[in-house]
């Protein structure tokens, strides 16, 4: 029988082979409508209404234009619907407020109707977990705290093309409700690939909005490139070297399968400011991988943007190191850090400090595995709100304004 298909000019058809002993099983797409439908089993049926009205038809063209109509009505009967293409997996860093007055920020990740993320309330930092659905143009997700419990809910209409979520976030005993409205100022952009053969390399960084016409957004746009870029060329710059007397090739071996993870979290978004952490977990062989963290503070404006150090952010000569370490000391002894509490880890010197991110809750401290603890403890974070820090922050350094702000409420 010829493809029926082809034959009216509507699709095209091709052949594959059958499941479940079927042999070769042909199939035709509607061009149109997208739907894609296997015709072995009507092609007998088809077959069978030919040779029907051939015998009983002195005209065969007329016989046959009647068999392919009988044919194609048949067929795109029994055609199903071919399911829409699920939307995602996206991410975005979106910052907004709930009732025009709590500033939020947020990250979401969405994958067909499934949604997850975080977000946070800017003068205090503690993420709230976030979990949901998105279809049809309404996204509906559930907060809870880090154990488990329920505390409000955001629902609205979340448009994918120009992000931007509107509607209303209610508590979880509906006592209390308010609209919010954010907007999307970056897309977490996340690449894989392979490298060398053997070092599998995962990349998931923001690309800011609007950074084409932004001076300042693309000084930051470089600095996030060059740092994922750079942190994922460290894992195989050392295997690279020929001049490495202790690397040789060995695929047989176990640890032959590296790993290189490089996420980048927006800590803090704001026109002036824009504070980053690049969370990179290296796996070549042993018992486990190892988690170190860098990160990316800027100054932004129009005409650029630059990066600063924790030591820009305080005045000299207070003596802001030892209060910032005596701070950390007591806040991880209070919640167990293996060697703090030990007495091993007794102070924080400040070239340990350059791990940080800024918001107008404080100043966060990130410390890896084996700094303050074993490596089953994991990253420790310390906040040091910025009541801790009066007196100690220069008034004319990159943080001056969030800090005064911050006094102030």
């Amino acid at each position: 029988m010829s493809d029926i298909a082809s034959l009216s000019g509507l699709g095209s058809c091709w052949t594959s082979q059958g499941r479940r002993g079927r042999g070769n099983v042909r199939y035709c797409k509607d061009v149109g409508a997208g739907e894609m439908f296997d015709i072995a089993g009507i092609s007998e049926l088809c077959e069978r209404w030919e040779a029907v009205l051939v015998l009983s038809r002195p005209s065969g063209r007329a016989v046959l234009l009647l068999s392919f109509s009988v044919c194609l009505a048949l067929a795109l009967a029994l055609a199903p619907t071919q399911p829409a293409l699920a939307f995602g997996p996206v991410g975005y860093h979106l910052v907004g407020s709930i009732g025009g007055k709590l500033a939020v920020q947020m990250e979401l990740h969405i994958e067909g109707e499934q949604v997850s993320g975080l977000y946070w309330y800017e003068t205090m930092g503690t993420p709230l977990e976030l979990a949901g659905t998105f279809a049809d143009g309404r996204m509906q997700l559930v907060e809870r705290t880090g154990d488990g419990k329920a505390t409000g809910s955001w629902v609205g209409d979340f448009n994918p093309l120009n992000p931007t979520w509107k509607g209303k976030w209610t508590s979880a005993d509906r006592t209390k409700s308010s609209a919010f409205e954010l907007a999307a100022v970056a897309e977490i952009v996340t690449t894989e690939e392979m490298r060398m053969g053997f070092i599998k390399v995962h990349v998931a960084r923001p690309v800011f909005n609007g950074a084409a016409k932004h001076r300042g957004l693309q000084d930051v746009q470089a600095v996030v490139d060059n740092e994922v870029w750079a942190a994922a060329a460290s894992i195989w710059g050392d295997s690279a070297d020929p001049a490495s007397d202790d690397f040789g090739f060995e695929p047989d071996a176990p640890w032959w399968s590296w790993e290189h993870f490089s996420e980048v979290s927006v800590r803090y978004y704001s026109a002036s400011l824009i504070s980053m952490m690049n969370e990179v977990y290296h796996f070549t062989g042993g018992a486990h991988g190892m988690t170190f963290h860098t990160s990316m503070n800027l100054k932004v404006g129009k005409n650029g943007a630059t990066a600063f150090t924790i030591d820009q952010v305080f005045k000299k000569g207070t003596g802001w190191e030892k209060a910032i370490s005596d701070y950390v000391i007591r806040d991880l002894k209070a919640r167990g850090a293996d060697w703090v509490v030990s007495g091993e880890v007794q102070d924080v010197p400040a070239k340990n400090m350059n791990r940080f991110t800024v918001s107008p809750a404080g100043i966060d401290l990130f410390f890896g595995p084996y700094e303050m603890g074993s490596y089953a403890q994991g990253t420790w974070v310390v906040l040091i709100p910025w009541s801790a820090c009066k007196g100690l922050v220069d008034p004319n350094g990159p943080a001056a304004a969030i800090a005064k702000a911050a006094l102030g409420r």
